[in-house]
């Protein structure tokens, strides 16, 4: 167990270990892959020692922005029991979600929805639940804005919310649980955060070796 899984329950697995997420994990580390082939494919091409020195710049580049998309990615702070519908398992006991704070404890999700709310005191928000008193559930992030990652992890978050009620049978009065929360996974397909910074790193680059062929 590494250290981002410390002190969470054995009988719950982490978002990024889920089947679907792992699915999701292939199809990152296939786009990555081919991005990476780009710098790759120029020092081949164009073999000589200021060219070569570029491609492999930009080739480091590309690496730090996928291992720092990935990290990411593999840490999406929330974990599911065997039971819950993210697992694909089809079991019957009550399906349950848990939290991780950004002091690494792990609690474990109440009956509401969650929104951040900027923190009075620290910078960063606190996680808190969408119930008539706004309880606040912990510090979650010391984020000083809500990026496009952040976004990503509250949806899902939610989405796996609105998931363990389905299968609990408990009545969700959220907009129907935003349709249950798309129920085919649909967040999971969208594109990565970010990718367009792989874009821009290989794009221009792609389409002059294109122009060489």
């Amino acid at each position: 167990m590494n250290r981002f899984e410390e002190d969470l329950p054995k009988h719950f697995v982490v978002f990024s270990q889920t089947p679907k997420a792992q699915e999701q994990s292939r199809r990152l580390f296939i786009r990555f892959g081919a991005f990476l082939a780009t710098p790759v494919l120029g020092m081949v091409v164009f073999q000589n020692a200021i060219m070569s020195v570029f491609f492999a710049c930009i080739f480091v580049l590309i690496m730090s922005i996928g291992w720092r998309q990935w990290k990411r990615w593999q840490q999406i702070p929330f974990a599911v029991n065997s039971s819950h519908p993210m697992m694909e398992l089809d079991f019957d006991k009550e399906a349950e979600v848990m939290i991780r704070l950004h002091d690494g404890r792990w609690v474990k999700a109440g009956n509401e929805r969650y929104r951040l709310i900027s923190d009075d005191l620290l910078s960063g928000y606190n996680l808190v639940a969408l119930d008539d008193d706004y309880t606040i559930l912990g510090y979650f992030t010391e984020n000083k804005s809500i990026d496009a990652n952040l976004r990503r992890t509250m949806a899902l978050l939610n989405q796996s919310l609105a998931l363990r009620d389905a299968h609990n049978d408990v009545e969700d009065d959220i907009e129907d649980a935003r349709k249950r929360e798309s129920m085919d996974y649909g967040l999971l397909d969208r594109d990565w955060p970010e990718e367009m910074e792989l874009e821009d790193a290989a794009g221009p680059i792609a389409k002059k070796l294109k122009g060489q062929e």
